[in-house]
């Protein structure tokens, strides 16, 4: 945008999907390609990253006039004329206890707590109104830092269509296994019976590995498994062309890595491997916005499955989701709070990952060198430690 001096409007209207995937310039850029009229709309899911900013509002994100004034400011809602804010507060694809779920499970609401932190959330809203604007209801306490307070869904943002043709318990299940066989034969045995007892076609099924670099080598196992008995399956983006995620012409079950599945969506859900969304060191808040994806791409059913330790804390988490009848309770974090939980659940880079991990070892070793009388404090250098002091005091203020 900085380099572009005399931009040419060549379009008289342009519609953007999914705008929170794209960075703030590319809607500027957008905006110079109209004409006078300007009419751009743009279209934007703030929950697709739980931990992301908010959309930056249209003063912010077009900028100012040379008089300082913006150049786009939304006008207040008149009667009679359209609105050029809307918020769409009611969600029809997602089920009240499958939304809540993927939210209590994507913020770490039920997580047990984190003495670093002082809470069990990865991450947070940056603005609270945002529960609100999604359509979420404060039923007890306030959302204020370092209050109690209980959110829920109504009927209104929510509407009961699937909980009254289903039970909760057939709508969302968390299933922990002894090894990835015995998952991978549950799965395998739960889509035949979709197909051959309960009217599912295949486009119906989608099978979601959160993990996108071990999809291709870990659904091996389950597809060898159906065709075995003669249902046709594929991965999508690797069997087909990449414009091709599923139809019904295919007449097979697809198959995917969590990024294909984005923007996608099925009946019947299968989440496999889910434990390696419990934790991961340097990408936490990364794989549990993996897990509130995967949740999300179910428009009825959805089965949460993995195995092993991590699988079972993560059940946990979702029992007491059910316990809690699908609302949200929890602690706001404060401001402190939030800050160590940005950087601590932050996204690393691999070199980052090493440097921790090598520090921690080092300052370990060094601890215990000191404490057994190995060395002494005065082995490290007057300045050295007067730094540390300083920096230690600095932190703890």
């Amino acid at each position: 945008m900085s380099e572009m001096k005399t931009p040419i409007p060549i379009y008289d209207a342009i519609l953007v999907d999914e705008a929170q995937d794209f960075p703030p310039a590319f809607l500027r850029l957008c905006y110079e390609l109209l004409n006078d009229e300007k009419r751009l709309v743009y279209a934007y899911d703030e929950l697709q990253v739980l931990n992301s900013q908010s959309m930056p509002s249209p003063e912010e994100l077009f900028g100012k006039k040379p008089d300082g004034t913006p150049r786009v400011r939304f006008s207040t809602p008149q009667i009679g004329k359209p609105k050029q804010d809307i918020i769409l507060e009611k969600c029809y694809r997602n089920s009240r206890p499958v939304l809540a779920t993927a939210h209590a499970l994507g913020f770490g609401i039920y997580r047990k707590s984190d003495p670093e932190i002082g809470t069990g959330l990865v991450q947070i809203f940056d603005q609270k109104s945002l529960w609100l604007d999604v359509g979420y209801v404060a039923i007890d306490g306030d959302l204020d830092d370092g209050c109690e307070v209980t959110l829920a869904r109504t009927e209104e943002s929510s509407p009961n269509f699937l909980e009254a043709h289903s039970s909760i318990d057939d709508l969302i299940q968390f299933h922990c296994f002894g090894s990835q066989q015995e998952q991978d034969e549950w799965v395998a045995n739960a889509i035949a019976d979709n197909l051959e007892k309960e009217e599912f076609l295949p486009d119906d099924i989608i099978v979601i590995n959160p993990d996108p670099l071990s999809t291709r080598k870990v659904v091996g196992p389950i597809r060898a498994s159906l065709f075995e008995r003669n249902i046709n399956t594929h991965l999508a983006g690797v069997d087909t062309s990449p414009d091709v995620f599923s139809n019904a012409e295919m007449d097979s079950v697809t198959f995917t890595g969590i990024y294909r599945a984005k923007g996608n969506e099925a009946g019947m859900v299968y989440i496999i491997n889910a434990q390696d969304c419990y934790s991961s060191f340097g990408n936490l808040a990364t794989v549990r916005n993996q897990l509130f994806t995967a949740i999300t791409r179910s428009k009825a059913w959805v089965r949460v499955l993995g195995f092993g330790n991590e699988m079972e804390k993560l059940v946990e988490e979702f029992n007491q989701v059910r316990e809690n009848n699908f609302q949200l309770k929890f602690t706001y974090p404060t401001s402190e709070q939030r800050k160590n939980m940005n950087i601590i659940n932050r996204d690393m880079t691999d070199e980052e990952k090493r440097r921790i991990k090598r520090g921690k070892h080092e300052l370990i070793g060094l601890i215990e060198d000191l404490e057994s009388g190995k060395i002494f404090v005065e082995d490290l250098g007057r300045d050295q430690v007067k730094r540390l002091r300083e920096y230690l005091n600095k932190e703890g203020e």
